[in-house]
C-alpha cells in the first residue's frame, strides 16, 4: 500500500497573460486501497497550495507533482553554482530579490546570475549564439538528462524538451519554472517541503506528516496511459477519444473519479481549447498515483548529478545516454 494519503498534480503556466487562470490542480485522496480523484480546480494562491495538501493529508504524507522543471543542468551548476552543493541547497539560499528569478530583458543583461532570457519576443541574427556565449556554454549543456528525447517503459516516445533558460516559444518552460520556484517551492521549503529525488526516494518522502514535491511531465503520462498519437490536446475530440484509456487506467490502479470528473472525461473536458489545462492536471495525477502507489517505477537513474542538481521526471523509466 502507498505511504501517501494524498497525491496531486498541478498543471502550471508561466508568467504570461492569464497564467493564474490556466493553473489547474487535480487532487486524489487514498481511502484504504482506493484513490478518489476530484475534478481539477484552479490552483489559486500558490503559497497556500502546499499547506492545503498537507492539511488534507490529515497526518499522512502528501505528494505534489508539478509540470515544471525542478533542477538545473549539471554543466551550468558545475560551472557556476558549485559552492552550494545541490539544487535544494541553492534553492533555499535564493532571496525574493535574486536576479536569478527575473528574466533578462536584453542580451547584455544575460549572465550566469540572470540566465533566463528573453523577457518578450525577440529576433535577430546570432541571438541564440550570443545568449549561449553570455552563459559560457553550448546548447546541449543547457539540457538536463531528462530533457532529452527518450521512451517510456512501455515504448512510448518522449519528445526533447526545451532548454530551461529560454523563455519564448510554444514549448518553453522557463517562465513556468521561475514562477513555481518563487511562488510555491521556496515558501513551502520553509514549511518542510522535501524534493524528490534530491532528498530521497518516494518511500523516504512518505513518512507520516511529510510533504514532498516531484517534477512530472504530462506528455510522459500520455505515453504511459497509451493515448493515441500525435497529441491534439487542444481539441475536445482528441481529448474525448482518450476516455477509454483513462477509464482502463483508473480500473487498473483502483482510482475512482468523482462524478464531476467522470463527466469531464466522457465529454473531452469541454469544447474550449483551454480544456487542455484540466486534462493535463488529470492525466498528471493519474500517472503520479501509479508511481506513488508502487505500481509503476519511480525511474530515477543511478547518476549522482541527477540526484544532486538535475532532478528527474517522476515515472520516466528510460536511462539517459
Amino acid at each position: 500500500m502507498s505511504g501517501f494519503t494524498v497525491v496531486a498534480h498541478a498543471d502550471w503556466s508561466g508568467a504570461r497573460t492569464g497564467a493564474a487562470a490556466k493553473r489547474q490542480v487535480a487532487v486524489a485522496r487514498r481511502e484504504g486501497h482506493v484513490w478518489r480523484l476530484a475534478a481539477p480546480e484552479p490552483v489559486g494562491d500558490p503559497a497556500v497550495l502546499a499547506p492545503r495538501l498537507h492539511a488534507l493529508a490529515d497526518g499522512g504524507a502528501a505528494l505534489l507533482a508539478l509540470d515544471v522543471p525542478i533542477g538545473l543542468p549539471r554543466r551550468f551548476a558545475e560551472a557556476h553554482l558549485g559552492g552550494f552543493g545541490s539544487f535544494p541547497a541553492w534553492l533555499d539560499a535564493l532571496g525574493p530579490a535574486s536576479p536569478f528569478l527575473s528574466v533578462a530583458a536584453t542580451l547584455d543583461d544575460v549572465s550566469p546570475a540572470r540566465p533566463f532570457f528573453p523577457l518578450g519576443a525577440v529576433s535577430g541574427p546570432g541571438l541564440k549564439a550570443g545568449f549561449l556565449a553570455r552563459l559560457g556554454l553550448d546548447d546541449a549543456a543547457l539540457l538536463r538528462a531528462c530533457d532529452r528525447a527518450g521512451r517510456t517503459a512501455n515504448g512510448g516516445r518522449i519528445a526533447r524538451a526545451c532548454g530551461i533558460f529560454w523563455t519564448v516559444g510554444g514549448n518553453q518552460v522557463g517562465k513556468a519554472a521561475l514562477s513555481a520556484w518563487a511562488e510555491l517551492l521556496v515558501p513551502a521549503r520553509r514549511e518542510g517541503l522535501r524534493l524528490w529525488p534530491f532528498e530521497g526516494s518516494l518511500a523516504a518522502l512518505a513518512s507520516a506528516g511529510a510533504l514532498g514535491a516531484a517534477e512530472a511531465y504530462p506528455a510522459e503520462g500520455y505515453a504511459r496511459l497509451g493515448f493515441s498519437a500525435p497529441s491534439r490536446k487542444r481539441t475536445q475530440a482528441w481529448r474525448k477519444a482518450q476516455a477509454g484509456a483513462i477509464e482502463a487506467w483508473c480500473a487498473r490502479h483502483r482510482i475512482v473519479p468523482a462524478p464531476a470528473l467522470a463527466a469531464l472525461i466522457g465529454d473531452g473536458f469541454g469544447p474550449r481549447p483551454d480544456g487542455e489545462d484540466a486534462f493535463d492536471a488529470t492525466v498528471g495525477a493519474l500517472a503520479a498515483i501509479a508511481v506513488a502507489s508502487g505500481a509503476d517505477p519511480e525511474g530515477t537513474p543511478d547518476d549522482p548529478a541527477i540526484r544532486t542538481w538535475e532532478g528527474w521526471m517522476l515515472g520516466r523509466a528510460d536511462q539517459p545516454a
